[in-house]
C-alpha cells in the first residue's frame, strides 16, 4: 500500500438502492487501500441504510442527491465535496483486490500532458471489461481488449480516445480546462466519454494504464431499468456530444454516419433519442 500516493486521492462512488454492492466495494477499498483515500459517496436514492453503512467507514463521507441525477449528477454532486488533486470515479459494483490506483497516480504525475486515465477492470466470467476506447471517423466506438481472458492479454499504457467511467481518474487542472465533469442532463450513459472528448479538445491526453485488475461486475445498476430508455438516453448524449465536440468533419461527416447507422439499426431508438434530444 503506497500511502504517500494514497492521501493524494479523492474517490466519489455513486449508488442508488445497492447497499449490498456498495458494501463490498467499500470493504473491499478498506482492505487494500486503508483509509488514505478520501472517499465521497452520493447516494441517488438518499436512503436512511445507506447513510449507515457509509457511516462505518472512517475516511468515507456521505451525501444524499436530490431526486435521481443518474452517474452524471451524482457525479457532480460528489465532485463538489472532494478536496484532493486526483479525483477517481469508482463503480459501485466493483471490487479492489490491490492498489490499483498509486500507479495511475504515478503515470500522472510522470506524465504531466496526461489528465486522465484508466485502470485495469476485469468482469468476472467474461474478461476484461474495456481497456480504453478508440473512435473511428464514423463514430463508431472500439472497445479495446473487452472479453480477452486477464491473464493472457498482452497490455500495455497507450494513449487511447476516452476511458471507461467505471474506474477513471483525472487530475483537477483538467476541470480547468474543460469547465465542468458532466452535464447534468446526460444522466448517464456517454458521459464520460464527452469528458475525454471534451479535455483533449484541451489539449489534454487520456491514457489506458495497466494496474492490478479490479473486478467489475458490470450492469448491476443499470439492469433495472428500461433497455429502450438506456439505448434512447446513450444515444442522444452521443448525439450532443458530437455535435458540440466535433469540428466541421465530426458534425458533417462523423455525425451524420453515425445516426445513419442507428436509424439502420433501430428506428425506434434514433427517433426515441431525437425526441429527448429536442426536450433538451
Amino acid at each position: 500500500m503506497n500511502d504517500a500516493r494514497l492521501n493524494e486521492l479523492s474517490i466519489i462512488i455513486v449508488t442508488w438502492k445497492g447497499d449490498d454492492l456498495l458494501r463490498d466495494c467499500l470493504d473491499s477499498l478498506a482492505r487494500a487501500t486503508g483509509t488514505a483515500p478520501e472517499i465521497v459517496v452520493v447516494d441517488n436514492a438518499a436512503e436512511d441504510s445507506t447513510r449507515r453503512l457509509v457511516a462505518a467507514y472512517p475516511n468515507a463521507e456521505y451525501v444524499a442527491s436530490p431526486g435521481n441525477p443518474g452517474f452524471a449528477g451524482g457525479n457532480n454532486i460528489g465532485l463538489a465535496k472532494t478536496t484532493r488533486e486526483y479525483v477517481l470515479l469508482l463503480n459501485n459494483d466493483t471490487v479492489i483486490h490491490a492498489d490499483s490506483f498509486s500507479p495511475l497516480i504515478e503515470f500522472l504525475d510522470a506524465h504531466p500532458k496526461v489528465g486522465i486515465v484508466q485502470g485495469t477492470m476485469n468482469v468476472p466470467g467474461f474478461g476484461l471489461d474495456d481497456c480504453g476506447i478508440e473512435m473511428t471517423p464514423f463514430g463508431i466506438q472500439r472497445h479495446l481488449h473487452r472479453g480477452e481472458p486477464a491473464e493472457t492479454a498482452a497490455l500495455a499504457p497507450r494513449k487511447v480516445f476516452a476511458a471507461k467511467g467505471a474506474m477513471l481518474m483525472f487530475r483537477r487542472g483538467v476541470l480547468r480546462d474543460t469547465g465542468f465533469l458532466f452535464y447534468d442532463h446526460f444522466k448517464s450513459y456517454y458521459e464520460e466519454t464527452d469528458f475525454c472528448h471534451r479535455a483533449r479538445n484541451a489539449g489534454w491526453e487520456t491514457w489506458f494504464v495497466p494496474t492490478p485488475p479490479i473486478d467489475h461486475l458490470g450492469g448491476r445498476t443499470s439492469a433495472r431499468f428500461s433497455v429502450d430508455d438506456i439505448w434512447a438516453q446513450y444515444v442522444r448524449n452521443i448525439f450532443y456530444s458530437f455535435w458540440k465536440n466535433f469540428g466541421f468533419f465530426g458534425r458533417f461527416f462523423t455525425l451524420p454516419c453515425f445516426a445513419c447507422a442507428v436509424l439502420l439499426r433501430s428506428p425506434r431508438t434514433f427517433f426515441r433519442a431525437l425526441a429527448l434530444l429536442t426536450a433538451k
